[in-house]
């Protein structure tokens, strides 16, 4: 089969393969191609993606290079003959099932590529770029540049911009030119000749570095020579690095072994957990079994109970009896106490109701007397202004006549005053605005003054009836005060009785205190007995740790060991929960030195007895200074730590780092103010009832049942005697015989109270009857004083008077300051006039004088009458106020009286029907107070019946509470089982994180992988053994290890070696690449 070969390049990729410079330059590079519908390709047709090094197509005739070439022809912008084609729409492909296309195209998507070797690269980012041509049935073409319409001339200039040698079309390279190329002379023969290496330099563009070739032979003599000093630094670094490998090799080493002692650490928390869970399960087993018989114990108290169930009922029941008796009782008595009242103020009240009818009677009568003289002061007012009005024109005409005498009189004498008459014109012109306004104000002047006077007026008959309300308020107070004196009698005879009472009360309240104090004394007590049983039992069930530890302290075997930090120390036991809470420390073994707590940690793990956690005195000097330091606590609250008494003063270090400044509150809002109320230092709180506060802001503990019991109230001997017991059982006995002895003197004291209490009542209901006597006197004083304000009101102006007044009041100083204003103003002005008068006046003489007086007479005359006119208006407008206020009055009062009428028949009906219940209530009072006499007998006896049950079932339940306690117990050391699980998972997950982190720095430090993946199939790590044998591995592998002394920083400095090394040999190639 003939085989031919189409070939293709651009300029960078013969760059790239012949030169390959340092720097990398990018090129372009063919990623791949797609045809729709070209030639022999029905569809889209994808070719690619190509290899970074693609520069040829070959294959068998028939295969499809031309096509592929074509496309690439026709992408490049080839015409038609230049693809053996006689038009463009040749290339639309035509078959039996693919006829009458309408169009063919192709797609190049070109990249800018870095060469990394021989088969990696980098694209450059955002150097994608898609070339297409699409060919028409018209014989037309359109280019795209991404999608994006475009020309030839973009195209080509795009292309020529990648380096795509377009003028000589020698980017691709055809079958009948390779095999011409081939032919060619290796090199040229002169200088004008053509051979195959001057071919590839035009094509490659190396042509133009001819003469710095000769250059480079110089530079690669001088790199030879550089190179040369390189060489004698790598050694010198070589034999730096290889000094340190011994010392890595044991750093190593010291590594690996580590990795081990976490591996045998992971393995033996494992099995420890393992054991720990079995454990439990054994544990969980005695709980279900304490928990069958405390259940049996409770079915027991149970059938008791029952009894004391209905016994209980029972006496509820007459309890309930007696307290609806009591109820009637006090119903009835407080009913006839009321009917009594309603009695005496429906009297008092009918009494009342009289005088105010009375009262507004003869207020009736004045009003309309009132409205009477007020109506006819406003007729005479009416009638006299006309008049007035009527001789205004005629005083205006008589005044003009008289002028006109005046003036003739004054003609007569002109001559002799002409001068004066005309200086006075002018000074009359000038006068006469100061006089009109002079005028206006007056008249202003003179009708304020005359409203202030009438209501001034108005208020004067007001005030006398006010002094005889006030006379008749004196009048009442006197009876009151005789009515006073006739109570404190009965108030006398009442006090023996209340004194007697109190006695009786006081009695009561002091066996209540008394109970109540012995109460919870009784209960502590009872609480100590269960507690010391408690304690004698778990004694008997001790932990085996523990146990192991205080045996070695009894023995001596191990030196400095003081105890479990919870029974070295004491405190009260109010403070029991919160100790027990704040503290957890209190399970801790104090010892006083770090060789002790070893010792210790030997001892349970050669007995395979678990673990414990222990107190080391002399790691807690540090605490000596701080726990002397005297503390201002918030509040002030007590420190925790200063309430707990300890034998051994060396204790205290121990208490103090176990709890540092932990404070007691007395609740959880005090310790919630405290925790988060500060502003620059937060505190560590606990509550009386096992709530607690972190100083980081959490808060636990709490709950329904809050656990104490981890420290006593005294510090606790070696174990608890019988006799301790016994002693406390004791106690508890005397303080329940003494408690039942209160009760009965409270229930006499109860009783002889009640009693007085009845003989009070009696005498309080007659006083009763006289204090509502003086309610119903103090009440017809209220009336009074009401009406004494009513009155007072009367005598004074209103509100709206009261405002008229001063809003006249400061019209008439208005007026007065503006008429002083213009009397000043005008002052010269008239004395000149005057002046001037008088020279005119002289001149005239005594017959002019006369006629002047007589024009004045008139014009005087004329201002009187307006003022009058003025006076009565203002007069007419108060009267009809008034008048129209006291018809609105008398209205009312008419109404108020109807309604008193009507009030006065009705309190005559209810008093009748008063008379009747009082009568029933009364009877019934008598009747009740005999059913509480026989019920008392019944109630007596079912109440002794239930105390005596009660003692019984009380008994019954301190033996549940014991039996509660062992089992409690039994949970906790379940619970301390499950935390100890808690603490081998997370101690699992801490082994699991340190590995990890072990793992990464040795794959960091680079340590012999042959060494490492030894220690990770070591085959002892996957055999199963016990627990002893992975501890005895431990120590096995913590004893090399404290052996071995390492340079750890050996490692790091041996890769630091190996660096430095290493960038020797980089700079050795780099020189060594320069000179190739």
């Amino acid at each position: 089969m003939g085989m031919r070969m189409e070939s293709m390049a651009t300029a960078d990729e013969f760059v790239s393969q012949s030169t390959k410079p340092p720097s990398r330059a990018p090129r372009l590079f063919i990623k791949e191609m797609v045809m729709r519908n070209f030639k022999s390709y029905a569809g889209e047709q994808r070719v690619g993606p190509f290899h970074k090094n693609f520069s040829a197509v070959v294959g068998p005739n028939g295969s499809g290079k031309s096509n592929v070439i074509d496309a690439m022809l026709f992408v490049f912008g080839k015409r038609a003959k230049q693809m053996r084609l006689n038009k463009v729409s040749e290339l639309i492909h035509n078959s039996t099932n693919h006829q009458n296309l309408d169009s063919a195209g192709v797609s190049v998507r070109f990249q800018e590529i870095i060469d990394l070797d021989d088969e990696a690269y980098e694209v450059v980012p955002g150097s994608d770029f898609v070339i297409t041509r699409i060919a028409f049935r018209d014989n037309s073409s359109k280019y795209y540049i991404n999608d994006r319409a475009s020309n030839f001339t973009e195209v080509t200039k795009l292309l020529r911009g990648k380096g795509v040698d377009l003028d000589n079309n020698r980017f691709l390279i055809l079958q009948g030119e390779v095999e011409q190329i081939s032919l060619m002379r290796p090199k040229a023969q002169g200088p004008h000749d053509e051979g195959f290496l001057e071919y590839l330099e035009d094509i490659i563009g190396t042509n133009k570095y001819v003469e710095k070739i000769d250059e480079s032979f110089k530079q690669l003599e001088e790199l030879n020579e550089k190179r040369s000093g390189v060489v004698q630094m790598v050694k010198l670094a070589e034999k730096d690095r290889e000094s340190l490998e011994s010392v890595k090799n044991e750093a190593e080493e010291y590594m690996l072994k580590e990795l081990a002692l976490l591996k045998w650490q992971e393995k033996a928390t494992k099995l420890a957990s393992e054991n720990n869970v079995t454990e439990i399960a054994e544990l969980q087993e005695t709980v279900y079994s304490l928990e069958a018989n405390v259940k049996i114990e409770r079915e027991k108290i149970q059938e008791n109970t029952k009894t004391l169930k209905e016994l209980e009922a029972l006496h509820v029941k007459y309890m309930k009896r007696q307290e609806e008796l009591d109820s009637d009782l006090r119903r009835c008595k407080d009913e006839f106490k009321e009917f009594e009242r309603q009695d005496l103020k429906h009297r008092e009240d009918f009494k009342h109701l009289k005088q105010k009818i009375k009262k507004l009677d003869d207020k009736l009568e004045k009003d309309s007397t009132k409205i009477t003289d007020l109506t006819k002061e406003c007729e005479d007012s009416t009638s006299i202004i006309p008049q007035l009005e009527e001789e205004i024109p005629k005083l205006q005409k008589l005044l003009v006549d008289e002028e006109k005498i005046l003036e003739e009189i004054k003609e007569n004498s002109k001559a002799e005053t002409e001068e004066f008459r005309s200086e006075l014109a002018d000074v009359r012109a000038e006068l006469e605005p100061w006089e009109t306004q002079l005028i206006e104000h007056r008249g202003k002047l003179e009708v304020a003054t005359a409203e202030r006077k009438l209501l001034v007026e108005k208020h004067e008959a007001g005030r006398a009836a006010y002094d005889d309300a006030q006379k008749q308020i004196n009048e009442t107070h006197g009876r009151i005060e005789m009515k006073t004196s006739s109570v404190k009698d009965i108030q006398n005879n009442l006090e023996k009785l209340k004194l007697e009472a109190s006695e009786a009360h006081k009695m009561e309240q002091k066996c209540l205190e008394e109970q109540d104090r012995l109460i919870p004394l009784e209960q502590a007590a009872r609480q100590r007995v269960a507690e010391l049983l408690s304690i004698m039992e778990s004694e008997k069930n001790q932990g085996s740790v523990l146990k192991a530890i205080l045996q070695a302290k009894e023995a001596n075997a191990i030196p400095g060991i003081y105890g479990r930090m919870g029974d070295l120390g004491a405190i009260d036991a109010k403070y029991d929960i919160a100790i027990s809470t704040a503290c957890p420390g209190l399970d801790y073994i104090v010892v006083e030195t770090t060789t002790a707590a070893q010792a210790c940690v030997e001892l349970l793990r050669s007995q395979n007895l678990g673990v414990a956690t222990f107190m080391i005195l002399e790691k807690q000097a540090n605490h000596a200074q701080r726990l002397k330091e005297k503390i201002v606590t918030p509040e002030g609250v007590p420190r925790l730590f200063d309430l707990i008494k300890v034998q051994d003063e060396r204790m205290k270090l121990a208490f103090y780092a176990a709890l540092g400044n932990t404070i007691v509150a007395n609740d959880i809002d005090q310790a919630t103010r405290i925790a988060y109320g500060g502003k620059k230092e937060f505190w560590r709180v606990v509550t009386l009832d096992g709530a607690l506060f972190e100083k980081s802001g959490t808060m636990t503990g709490g709950g329904n049942r809050p656990r104490g019991g981890k420290m006593g109230t005294s510090i606790r001997a070696a174990s608890i005697s019988g006799e301790a017991v016994a002693n406390a059982e004791k106690e508890l006995s005397d303080l329940v015989e003494r408690l039942s002895v209160v009760r009965n003197r409270l229930s006499d004291a109860v009783k002889h109270y009640q009693e007085t209490e009845k003989a009070i009542s009696s005498l309080e209901m007659e006083l009763a009857k006289s204090q509502k006597e003086i309610d119903s006197l103090n009440l017809l004083t209220g009336d009074l004083e009401k009406q004494l304000h009513t009155l007072k009101a009367a005598s004074e102006p209103m509100e709206d008077e009261v405002d008229r007044l001063k809003e006249l009041e400061k019209i008439i100083s208005a007026e007065e300051r503006e008429i002083n204003r213009l009397m000043q103003g005008s002052k010269q002005l008239k004395e000149k006039a005057s002046e001037l008068q008088n020279k005119i006046e002289n001149a005239g003489g005594e017959r002019l004088k006369n006629q002047k007086s007589r024009v004045s007479k008139v014009q005087s005359d004329i201002d009187k009458n307006s003022t009058e006119i003025n006076r009565r208006k203002v007069q007419i407008e108060t009267g009809q106020k008034t008048i129209k206020k006291l018809t609105k009055g008398i209205e009312e009062s008419r109404n108020e009286k109807e309604r008193l009428m009507q009030e006065k028949e009705k309190l005559h009906s209810t008093f009748k029907e008063i008379e009747q219940k009082a009568f029933t209530v009364q009877e019934n009072y008598k009747k009740t107070q005999e059913l509480i006499d026989q019920h008392k007998e019944v109630l007596d006896q079912a109440k002794s019946d239930y105390e005596k049950l009660k003692k019984i079932v009380d008994e019954l339940r301190t033996s549940e509470v014991d039996a509660e306690y062992k089992l409690q117990d039994k949970k906790k050391a379940c619970k301390e089982l499950e935390i100890k699980g808690k603490g081998y998972k997370k101690k699992l997950d801490d082994l699991q994180v340190a590995l990890s982190k072990h793992m990464e720095q040795i794959q960091k430090d680079l340590v012999d992988p042959e060494k490492l993946q030894a220690i990770l199939t070591d085959v002892t790590l996957g055999e199963a053994c016990d627990l002893k044998r992975a501890l005895e591995m431990v120590t096995l592998l913590e004893a090399q290890l404290k052996e071995m002394n390492p340079n750890l920083d050996s490692i790091s400095e041996y890769r630091k070696k190996v660096c430095l090394y290493n960038e020797r040999v980089a700079d050795l190639n780099l020189v060594t690449q320069s000179t190739a």
